[in-house]
């Protein structure tokens, strides 16, 4: 009789882990679904198949329609396939959808950036660089920088830049910006520390080696004159820096 209430209840052990385990899972939620519609076109991007980003990203869409992130994947796509229209009008959705979304800030500044409309990028890049929990924080405010500097507002600029040092010491732009303000302003020290921190992390371009050449003018530092003038004209003959890198007189 023991022995065959053992098998009974071995037998209703198994049936209700079979009941617990069995049948269909259930359906995933639709935030879920949406991350791995986004998922597989970020993998598409990655491989730069555009033209399969595409289904995900709609099907993404239409699973959430205010999905900031897909909205601003859809931009990156239509920036891709050269309709910059469509693509700021999803960028203009993804900022109503979440004003904060820092993917959007950051890819709407940079849009504007490269359109030339600098004083509207200034809006969404000076958001993005107040979130002390943006992982891209540095160069964020490298950014804002670069765009101070096409509108003429130095001296915005260069806090940006040092706030971007500040927060990440290899942004080797913002240490070559820097050393051109320095140079402008005559603070040729500064300028010359500014420009090693460049040239320790980046390779040389024209506008670097004339600079370079004008701050080793200034100090005195004729090797470097040399040899920063001869590299310039041995890699970048075509340049308008090797035909005319304008050291004062």
């Amino acid at each position: 009789m023991r022995s065959v209430s053992v098998v009974l209840l071995l037998a209703f052990v198994t049936a209700c882990v079979t009941e617990i385990t069995g049948g269909l899972p259930p359906p995933a939620d639709d935030a879920t679904r949406v991350k791995a519609q986004l998922d597989l076109a970020r993998g598409y991007f990655d491989s730069e198949d555009w033209s399969r980003a595409r289904p995900p990203l709609k099907r993404a869409m239409e699973i959430d329609p205010r999905s900031a992130e897909t909205h601003v994947l859809l931009a990156i796509l239509s920036e891709r396939e050269a309709e910059p229209e469509i693509a700021e009008r999803l960028l203009k959705q993804a900022l109503k959808i979440d004003p904060d979304h820092p993917q959007a800030l950051n890819n709407y500044g940079t849009f504007l950036y490269g359109q030339g409309r600098y004083e509207e990028a200034l809006i969404p890049l000076r958001r993005l660089v107040s979130n002390p929990e943006y992982h891209m924080r540095a160069q964020a405010f490298e950014n804002l920088g670069l765009t101070e500097l096409k509108i003429g507002t130095e001296r915005a600029a260069k806090n940006a830049f040092s706030r971007a040092l500040g927060l990440n010491f290899r942004q080797p732009r913002s240490s070559l910006e820097l050393a051109d303000i320095a140079y402008v302003e005559g603070n040729f020290e500064a300028a010359r520390r500014y420009y090693g921190s460049f040239k320790s992390q980046a390779r040389q371009n024209p506008r670097s080696l004339c600079l370079g050449i004008k701050i080793g003018h200034e100090l005195g530092e004729l090797d470097q004159v040399a040899s920063y003038a001869m590299t310039l004209k041995n890699l970048y003959p075509g340049s308008k820096e090797a035909q005319r890198c304008d050291i004062p007189q």
